[in-house]
C-alpha cells in the first residue's frame, strides 16, 4: 500500500489570491477524493476557518500548525551566552534547559489560537523549518504525533553561527520515520547490544514526515508545481508505486501552495486534474491526510521501517549517444541513509546519524576490501569483509536477481530482497577490519 499525503500551505498576506488558490485546489483535488493537509499558523487561521471547517466535514481536510522557533531560539541562545562570557559549554546548556521550559508553552499557545477558531480540530502534526531534538519534545508534550518538513539534502544550519547549539541534518527526506529513535538507542546501535524493547515507546511519540518525497529524485524540484510543469509529476510517482513491492511500509507526500495553484493557468490545472486522476487510479494508493497518515504509521510500526527506493538515472555521455539508463538505490533507516548506483556494490553516498549526523566524507568512509561468494552444493556462503576508521552503520548492494535464494545464517544486521534489482545487506561496523558470514541456500 501507497499513503498519499496532499499538503499545501495556506499562509500568506493577499487573502484575495489565497482564498482563490485554496477553492481551485479543493475543487480538483477534492474531486478525485483526495483530502488536504492545510499548513496554516495563527494569523492565517481566521482568514481560511470558514473553507477548512466545510473541507473538513465534507472530504476530512486537515489543519497542520506551522511552527518558527528560530527566533525564539536565536534571542534566547544570545541572552545565555551574554550571560555566561567565554564559557560556550554552560551557555549550551543554560540555552537547552531554557527553550525546553519555554516551547511547550509556546506551542500550547499557538495551538489555542488555531482552536478557538477551529474547535473541532485536534493537535497532531507540525511544520517546521528549523528543528532538533529539544523541538520534537515539545511537540511530544503538548500532544502533537507528527512534525512534517523533512527534506532530502537541506540543512538547517546555514546562517547559525559556529558555537551555537545546531538543528539536525534533515534526514528521511524519502520515508517516514522516528527521528527521536537514534538519540535514543544510538549506543546499542554502535555496540551491536540489543535494545530494551521496554524502551519503544520512548521514541515512538514523534512521526518525521518528508517535506516532498520525490525530493530526492531531482534537485531543486521543491514542490509538485514544478513536477506539473516539466511533466515529471507521474513518472516520481510511479516510481514510489513500483517500490511497493519491497517497502513493508511506504508513503508519498506532495507540497503545493495556493499561489501556485492560481497561477498554473487552465493548462496547468488541467495537468493538476490529470494527475490527481492518476493518483487515485492505483489500486495500492490510499490518500489520507497527514494526522491519519502518522496513526497508520505508529500502528504498523514499532520502530524506524527501513525504506528502499530504486530508480532510474539517465545519464547521456555525450549529444550524439543515446542515454544511458542506469538503476540508483535509496535506503535509510533510523541510524543512516546510503546512495547506491548500478554496479557498484559500496555506497556512493553515505549519511550517519549514529555519531556524526553528516555526510560522510571520502576520507571516513569504510572500505570494502574483500567479497567472496563461494557456491558449495545447494548453497551460497558469502564471506564480506570491511575495514573502517570508526564505528558507524554501514552497507552493500549486490546488483542482480537473488530472488531465488533464501537466508539461513547470517551475522549481519539485515538481508534484503530489492525485487529483481539486488540484494542488500545492512552491517554495523567497528573501528578496524570486520568480517561477515552469510549463508544462502539455492
Amino acid at each position: 500500500m501507497l499513503n498519499y499525503g496532499l499538503v499545501s500551505t495556506a499562509v500568506a498576506e493577499d487573502r484575495t489570491r489565497l482564498l482563490e488558490g485554496m477553492r481551485l485546489l479543493a475543487e480538483i483535488a477534492h474531486k478525485h477524493g483526495i483530502p488536504i493537509t492545510w499548513a496554516i499558523d495563527p494569523k492565517s487561521v481566521p482568514v481560511v476557518a470558514k473553507l477548512l471547517t466545510e473541507w473538513h466535514t465534507e472530504v476530512g481536510d486537515v489543519p497542520l500548525l506551522t511552527l518558527d522557533i528560530k527566533p525564539m531560539w536565536d534571542s534566547n541562545w544570545e541572552t545565555q551566552r551574554d550571560a555566561n562570557p567565554g564559557n560556550s559549554t554552560e551557555a549550551m546548556a543554560s540555552h537547552v534547559v531554557t527553550m525546553r521550559e519555554k516551547l511547550p508553552e509556546y506551542i500550547s499557545k499557538e495551538w489555542e489560537r488555531i482552536k478557538r477558531v477551529l474547535p473541532w480540530a485536534e493537535p497532531s502534526v507540525a511544520g517546521a523549518v528549523f528543528k532538533n531534538d529539544v523541538l520534537l519534545r515539545a511537540l511530544e508534550q503538548s500532544g502533537f504525533q507528527g512534525l512534517w518538513g523533512y527534506h532530502w539534502r537541506q540543512q538547517d544550519t546555514d546562517d547559525t553561527e559556529p558555537d551555537t547549539p545546531e538543528p539536525e541534518m534533515d534526514r528521511g527526506g524519502f520515508g517516514c520515520f522516528y527521528p527521536l529513535e537514534v538519540s535514543t538507542f544510538s549506543d546499542a546501535i554502535v555496540t551491536r547490544e540489543t535494545p530494551d524493547e521496554s524502551l519503544a515507546h520512548q521514541f515512538k511519540n514523534i512521526v518525521g514526515i518528508p517535506y516532498r518525497t520525490a525530493g530526492h529524485l531531482a534537485e531543486g524540484t521543491d514542490n509538485l508545481r514544478a513536477a506539473l510543469l516539466n511533466g515529471t509529476a507521474q513518472q516520481y510517482y510511479d516510481i514510489y508505486v513500483e517500490n511497493i513491492a519491497w517497502n513493508p511500509w511506504l508513503s508519498y507526500i506532495e507540497h503545493i501552495d495556493p499561489f501556485t495553484v492560481a497561477q498554473l493557468g487552465e493548462e496547468g490545472l488541467e495537468r493538476l486534474d490529470t494527475y490527481f486522476a492518476h493518483v487515485v487510479s492505483v489500486e495500492d494508493t490510499k490518500p489520507i491526510p497527514l494526522s491519519q497518515m502518522v496513526d497508520d504509521y505508529m500502528f504498523h510500526c514499532e520502530k524506524t521501517e527501513p525504506t528502499t527506493v530504486v530508480a532510474k538515472n539517465i545519464e547521456t555521455q555525450d549529444t550524439a549517444a543515446k542515454p544511458k539508463s542506469t538503476l540508483r538505490m535509496l535506503y535509510c533507516d533510523a541510524a543512516c541513509e546510503f546512495a547506491f548506483v548500478e554496479g557498484g556494490m559500496e555506497p556512493v553516498e553515505i549519511k550517519n546519524y549514529i555519531s556524526e549526523r553528516v555526510l560522510q566524507s571520502d576520507a571516513s568512509k569504510p572500505v570494502l576490501t574483500g567479497f567472496s561468494p563461494i557456491r558449495h552444493r545447494t548453497e551460497l556462503r558469502i564471506t564480506i569483509t570491511v575495514e573502517s576508521i570508526k564505528a558507524m552503520p554501514y552497507g552493500i548492494t549486490v546488483w542482480g536477481d537473488h530472488e531465488g535464494l533464501q537466508l539461513t545464517e547470517s551475522n549481519t544486521d539485515d538481508v534484503r530482497w530489492i525485487g529483481k534489482h539486488s540484494l542488500f545487506i545492512r552491517l554495523t561496523l567497528q573501528a578496524g577490519k570486520n568480517e561477515f558470514n552469510l549463508k544462502l541456500t539455492i
